[in-house]
């Protein structure tokens, strides 16, 4: 019986609009109806998160920054971690040498250098505000619980490994979207997060369900008793599913959720 079910927020439960789909806003509330944990774990920060946490119900969880950050729905912190100013530091170095857009995060807010097409784009954007500094290099850090950088997607793999050496393997890197590197603390991931989460709602691995399209679900859907790739998902985490749905995004949630729970 599954206790819990945990969700990728982009090209997962999201559609292409960013909106939830009506027959799976109902199922996620049914199931929480009937007392099934819905986790929402996501690389977005805490305000875009609690979102859609509030449009499913006030019992919802939130994973966010890619694990670097545990919630209630109402914000309550359940686990924090950050990234040191010394990794944030050669973050900035290595996108100075390869001209390359990156940016942080302080107080649930966007920073930035300036204010580019690579801040933009984010959809975070719509949630919160991106604070401009003028210049990294003069900026007095606070941890940061990720930094991410903005490259063309067909250099994203060359990077990320160029970026991994780097920082001398001292952090986490994975890809939420095709054009970008997310960097979290070193240990931390989906994954590691929910396990935690698990083990503070006493809920056993073999009762979780965790969907995901990205490499940055990859741990998390590898480790959940039934890990589910929607149908838009990248290759390597269909591989690594227990289940890849024919449908995508919100609808493919949908088609497991009635697969696997509601059958």
């Amino acid at each position: 019986m599954i206790k819990l079910i945990a969700l990728d927020l982009d090209n997962t439960l999201l559609e292409k609009d960013n909106t939830i789909a009506p027959e799976t806003l109902n199922l996620l509330k049914e199931c929480a109806s009937k007392g099934i944990t819905i986790v929402l774990a996501t690389g977005r920060l805490f305000h875009s998160a609690k979102k859609y946490a509030d449009l499913i119900g006030p019992e919802t969880k939130i994973i966010c920054y890619n694990g670097c950050l545990i919630t209630e729905s109402n914000g309550m912190p359940l686990f924090t971690s950050f990234l040191d100013t010394d990794i944030m530091r050669k973050v900035v170095d290595f996108t100075r040498l390869h001209g390359l857009y990156c940016q942080f995060y302080e107080d649930h807010n966007i920073l930035v250098e300036k204010i580019t097409e690579g801040t933009t784009i984010d959809p975070d954007l719509k949630n919160t505000h991106a604070v401009e500094v003028g210049d990294f290099d003069s900026h007095l850090f606070v941890p940061s619980p990720k930094a991410m950088i903005v490259a063309p997607p067909d250099t994203v793999p060359k990077y990320q490994n160029m970026l991994n050496d780097h920082l001398g393997g001292k952090a986490y890197l994975a890809q939420s979207q095709p054009y970008l590197i997310e960097i979290m603390p070193e240990g931390i991931n989906k994954a590691s997060s929910l396990s935690l989460l698990c083990e503070k709602l006493e809920i056993p691995r073999h009762q979780t369900m965790a969907f995901g399209d990205n490499t940055n679900d990859l741990e998390m859907v590898s480790w959940a008793g039934i890990g589910v790739a929607v149908a838009n998902s990248v290759e390597q985490l269909k591989i690594a599913a227990d289940y890849v749905c024919s449908k995508e995004r919100s609808l493919g949630v949908a088609e497991a959720i009635k697969k696997f729970i509601c059958s």
